[in-house]
């Protein structure tokens, strides 16, 4: 057995001969961008479609801190961008915040998501492991580790008990067929479990395919808890799986490619399918996880869903699809490099303020795409800008993970299954507006920001206009300000004042608008 700090000292220097790619100068992110921007509008003119427009500052700040931090931009910072007259303060908030400890936050939120079964993430006994692998993969993502590093040290990961990436194993119950499942459909794109039992009935897959891939699981086990040492996930050489219904053994084989692995007895097969997986002999790894990036700050990707890139099921742009995988593997899988290309991108810039009655085909990309929040990210904003006087360091908020907000974001437990659906029903809905968050947020008695409001120093409109920025990150338009002054027209005591602003606030925080990323 490979103790794991070696074991991951080998891939690491393994996979730095696959992926030192001399970077290309004239692959910086802007000039990427113009490419894209390029491969996107000459879709457009063949479909007559005209972009929408540019957004606005508000909304592409709102935008892009949901995006890239997971949570809203505080009033401070969006007053600050706001009043910025730097041309290009744009793209310096984009890397700005791909540095900042939110990024890192976020992407590790988002991940643990996409790595873990939804009951392993719920699971009142794995809370503390599923607490693990978010540190782990905080710290991926705060170090910028190469991609490629990152599902390497994932895929070979072992140790004690289920901490960090072990739990991925122990939630999959360490089944060879559930791990090539969960691994082929997150790091490849592909459904290859659709021919675990029979042949894919649309791809080129077959079953042997399914259960050759699945070879390379077959050797972990978990040893038992003895002596006050945890048990521990170990490779033993010499399990096997065989085709269901038969005493054929499998041997390993990677997806799509006729030649099998060397074979050697002394290395273990999760090592082997490393150092492939991210090797360019895999046509599938880079466009898997650009594809993934584009979905994050799109909405939806080139291959939408995103673990569906079959034979069948075509990308919108091909050859743009091809450009982002080959810029991904020449910048050496930076993924930070990636997320400020594609956020430079005039179409990552566009409105979508657009009128349903004209609004282009999604996979066209002419506009944004409306995303919905996650209770994460409307919990925590509601925590930073409402609850809270100044923006919360990531600690903070990561330590405020308190049972009432474990209640929330239990009650409004995603059902949808893209960002663009509305994923709560009629339950989320009323206990958004009947709720103890929404009601403790907006309680006149409260501490935080309608506290701060009954300060001297804001008249009525101040009050307004911070309401607009917390809740909405925008300011008032005009008519919202006439219908706020009917509001506050009889509010002429200390009492009906409070209740006026508890009100604003309370419809606020229950729009539709308050709950999307624009």
């Amino acid at each position: 057995m490979f103790g794991f700090a070696r074991r991951s000292l080998l891939i690491i220097i393994s996979l730095s001969v696959l992926s030192l790619t001399r970077a290309d100068d004239t692959s910086s992110p802007s000039l990427a961008a113009r490419t894209i921007d390029r491969l996107i509008d000459q879709r457009l003119e063949s479909e007559n479609v005209s972009a929408a427009t540019r957004s606005s500052d508000a909304e592409f700040c709102r935008r892009v801190w949901f995006d890239i931090a997971g949570v809203a931009p505080s009033i401070a910072e969006l007053r600050s961008f706001l009043e910025d007259t730097d041309p290009n303060k744009r793209e310096q908030l984009v890397d700005r915040l791909l540095v900042s400890p939110q990024y890192a936050n976020h992407m590790a939120s988002r991940w643990n998501k996409i790595l873990l079964p939804s009951d392993a993430q719920t699971e009142q006994g794995q809370q503390a492991n599923v607490a693990a692998l978010h540190r782990w993969l905080q710290s991926q993502f705060r170090d910028n580790v190469p991609y490629d590093y990152f599902v390497g040290g994932f895929l070979t990961a072992g140790g004690a008990g289920n901490a960090g990436p072990a739990i991925f194993y122990t939630s999959h119950s360490l089944e060879p067929e559930k791990l090539a499942a969960a691994t082929s459909r997150i790091f490849m794109g592909i459904q290859l479990q659709c021919a675990q039992c029979h042949d894919h009935p649309f791809d080129r897959w077959t079953q042997e395919d399914f259960w050759q891939y699945a070879a390379f699981f077959s050797q972990l086990t978990q040893t038992d808890a003895q002596g006050g040492r945890d048990a521990m996930i170990e490779d033993r050489v010499g399990s096997e799986v065989m085709l269901p219904d038969t005493e054929q053994v499998m041997a390993p084989s990677y997806p799509g490619v006729d030649e099998p692995p060397e074979a050697d007895p002394a290395d273990i097969r999760r090592r082997q399918l490393t150092i492939w997986m991210a090797s360019r002999d895999n046509p599938y790894f880079a466009r898997a996880a650009v594809n993934r990036a584009w979905a994050h700050l799109f909405g939806r990707g080139l291959v939408d869903p995103v673990d569906a890139m079959d034979a069948d099921n075509e990308p919108s742009h091909p050859e743009l699809l091809d450009f982002l995988a080959k810029h991904f593997t020449k910048q050496r899988f930076n993924l930070r490099n990636l997320y400020a290309t594609i956020a430079r991108t005039e179409a990552y810039n566009r409105t979508s303020s657009v009128s349903q009655e004209n609004a282009p085909a999604d996979e066209l990309f002419a506009a944004m795409l409306v995303k919905t929040l996650s209770a994460k990210q409307y919990y925590d904003s509601l925590q930073q800008n409402v609850f809270r006087r100044s923006s919360p360091s990531t600690s903070d908020r990561m330590s405020s993970d308190s049972a009432t907000r474990q209640q929330f974001l239990n009650r409004m437990r995603s059902t949808g299954t893209t960002s663009r659906e509305y994923p709560h029903g009629v339950v989320q809905a009323l206990g958004m507006m009947n709720g103890p968050t929404v009601a403790s947020a907006t309680s006149p008695e409260r501490l935080g920001l309608l506290a701060m409001l009954e300060a001297p120093m804001f008249d009525q409109s101040d009050r307004i206009e911070t309401l607009y920025l917390a809740t909405l990150s925008r300011f008032p338009r005009e008519e919202e300000i006439a219908r706020c002054a009917e509001l506050f027209s009889g509010a002429n005591t200390l009492p009906k004042q409070r209740e006026s602003m508890s009100d604003l606030l309370w419809v606020l925080l229950n729009t539709a608008e308050c709950a999307v990323c624009p």
